[in-house]
């Protein structure tokens, strides 16, 4: 399943690295057509977004949050979203606690 993650994240790097040539190659070779103040500010917002998505996508993590009362699941809930047993499965009192998980890039 990591091997499938692994690809997934590689296909979605590309496609975003794409993107992020094809704007670049745009604003270079037909700078006329973004002189417009709204266009040079979608085109703004666009790089903002893009850079911020590289850099996730460079150290994808994911974080899941739940609250319940003793013995209702909650760690069940997580193992089961994850697919495997990462969150413990206590018969005792456990009311809260924090549970990262980070997915490191090869």
């Amino acid at each position: 399943m990591t091997t499938e993650i692994n690809g997934i994240f590689e296909q979605v790097r590309d496609r975003l690295k794409q993107l992020g040539n094809g704007i670049a190659d745009l604003a270079q070779n037909h700078a006329d057509i973004l002189e417009s103040p709204n266009i040079q500010d979608s085109l703004s917002k666009f790089r903002q977004a893009y850079e911020e998505s590289v850099t996730r996508l460079a150290n994808p993590n994911f974080t899941i949050a739940t609250i319940g009362t003793i013995s209702s699941g909650k760690s069940t809930i997580v193992n089961a979203l994850i697919g495997r047993k990462i969150a413990p499965i206590e018969a005792g009192e456990m009311s809260g606690g924090i549970l990262t998980i980070r997915h490191l890039v090869d």
